[in-house]
């Protein structure tokens, strides 16, 4: 190593007292933008679009929290089935796990909400109002004016146009875009609580981005700071070639350099947006977007000096090692992440019959009729269909009971689930004296006979 790295240890965008940094990171081009641009254009139609895509008569991605209905590309889940969702969960946890150990924090630079929407369309649009760096620097240390409110009003305004498209499409996915559709020409009073949400979704999207941006990576959120337990020396992250860097030194006309190659015009910084300087080392700032890969690349063809000297790379590499893809810790993540996966499709696609569910609803134990001496107990029953077809089921209850029930045989339609009222009776004088029996009630599919669901359940009833 020819320079010592020198280190940073606070914020780039907080000052001693607190006071916050404004940035302004300047325009650049670079084939790692262009590749950016691609994948930024296809994941924001995709958010957009995929609320309107029908599967199977569904949604293709709706969390109906309201009906407890969660739809995902075809297939319907339901409370019942909790434990396919956890399933999944658990196995998107370690995929991050995973995901980071190998290539660092690619989904920050390249997939994350916040610097897709930040980067490739608010930033966008301020640079084509305000301008470059320097003349938005300028305009917001200029004092009011006619030009300056006009430009402010209009990136304003484009703005909140954009959180509201946002908020409307959050809303989709936890309505049903049918349902928006149909509140959107209703009386927000008809829908205060959906409309409070997407309000206070439109009102949090205009904040972030006109204002709280990079603060939310630095601030908010904590995936930087896990960087440190989930980054080793073999993880993939953004860095700077030292060894072939330093010591820097200015470009200097007609003069041989004794120096590295980093010319120390700091273009790298000027373009990062979160103001980091990459040269530095690794930093919980960087979220692995390129910028700064690109700005280098762009000085070093100028200056007739090889490319990448910030690059994709490994701590490892950086220090003369052979970076190791397959570590331990690595493929313990990627057995768990498939053995969760794998557990999860096997009861997504192999565990689709019928679930039942029966409770006692709050409130009367049991009531009594006078007039024949029979004891009721009311209770609740929950089925869902988990398959594609119509399942008849009849309830059943031993002898010495009688159910009593509006629809027996009862109808479950396809993917849905369905609840039944039933009501299980006794003679008062074939009570025990305790006042309570057990009894068990079978459902039974209609077609075949095959017993479906048994259960017991405890009659309650007056004390001898």
């Amino acid at each position: 190593m020819n320079g010592q790295i020198p280190t940073r240890e606070k914020m780039t965008t907080i000052g001693d007292g607190g006071k916050r940094f404004w940035l302004y990171p300047a325009k650049f081009t670079g084939e790692w933008l262009n590749r950016r641009r691609v994948m930024a254009v296809v994941l924001i139609l995709f958010f957009f679009i995929l609320p309107w895509i029908d599967i199977n008569g569904s949604q293709a991605v709706l969390l109906d929290i309201a009906d407890r209905k969660f739809a995902f590309f075809g297939l319907v889940l339901w409370p019942q089935d909790f434990s396919i969702l956890w399933f999944f969960a658990a196995g998107t946890a370690i995929l991050v796990l995973f995901l980071t150990a190998q290539w660092g924090r690619l989904w920050c630079g390249w997939a994350c909400p916040q610097t897709v929407f930040l980067e490739h369309v608010f930033r966008r649009i301020e640079i084509w109002i305000e301008g470059d760096a320097r003349q938005r620097r300028k305009l917001d240390q200029a004092p009011i004016s006619v030009s300056k409110f006009s430009k402010k009003a209009l990136k304003y305004v484009i703005f909140i146009a954009i959180s509201s498209h946002f908020a409307n499409t959050v809303l989709c996915y936890f309505v049903g875009t049918d349902q928006v559709l149909h509140m959107t020409f209703q009386d927000p009073r008809e829908n205060w609580g959906w409309f409070t949400f997407m309000a206070f979704f439109n009102f949090m999207f205009f904040v972030d981005f006109a204002w709280f941006r990079e603060q939310f990576c630095l601030i908010a959120c904590p995936y930087g700071r896990f960087q440190s337990v989930l980054l080793d020396s073999d993880s993939m992250i953004v860095g700077y070639d030292y060894n072939r860097g330093e010591p820097r030194g200015k470009l200097r006309k007609n003069q041989e350099r004794t120096e590295g190659d980093c010319i120390d015009c700091n273009r790298c910084v000027a373009v990062c947006p979160t103001g980091i300087d990459i040269r530095q080392g690794l930093q919980m700032e960087c979220i692995n977007c390129t910028a700064c890969m690109d700005a280098c690349d762009e000085i070093m063809f100028k200056v007739n000096k090889p490319p990448k000297l910030i690059r994709y790379t490994a701590i490892a590499d950086l220090e003369g090692r052979v970076r190791r893809f397959m570590r331990p810790r690595v493929i313990v993540y990627l057995v768990l992440v498939l053995a969760l996966y794998g557990a999860g499709t096997y009861l997504m696609l192999f565990n689709r019959g019928l679930k039942f569910q029966i409770v006692r609803p709050p409130g009367q134990s049991f009531t009594l009729s006078e007039a024949d001496a029979v004891v009721s107990n009311h209770f609740e029953v929950k089925a869902t269909n988990r398959s594609e077809a119509i399942w008849t089921v009849t309830t059943e209850v031993p002898a010495g009971f009688e159910v009593v029930t509006p629809r027996n045989p009862w109808e479950i339609p396809a993917e849905e689930t369905a609840t039944l009222p039933i009501f299980v009776r006794k003679q008062k004088t074939l009570f025990n004296t305790s006042g309570k029996e057990r009894a068990v009630v079978t459902f039974r599919d209609e077609r075949t006979g095959a017993v479906l669901y048994q259960t017991e359940v405890t009659l309650m009833g007056p004390a001898q």
